[in-house]
């Protein structure tokens, strides 16, 4: 599905530049790991929910019981 028809990129490219995201996430480095930056912005709450979808699901892969565990006191 195409996300941005001003630059021309994809759900899968966005999902990619997301998934290799080394920084923290943010629209702005997913637009430059695609080398462009927003135009229209009419694509920018896409993304952003493409990117709360992938902290949602690293979060309950991390977590799968909903909270972080307590660690023990040493």
């Amino acid at each position: 599905m195409i996300v941005c028809s001003c630059n021309v990129f994809s759900d899968i490219q966005v999902q990619a530049a997301i998934a290799g995201s080394v920084e923290q996430l943010r629209m702005s480095r997913v637009y430059a790991s695609l080398g462009c930056s927003a135009q229209c912005g009419r694509c920018a709450h896409t993304i952003r929910d493409m990117i709360a979808e992938f902290i949602h699901r690293a979060t309950l892969a991390r977590f799968p019981d909903g909270h972080e565990k307590a660690e023990a006191c040493a």
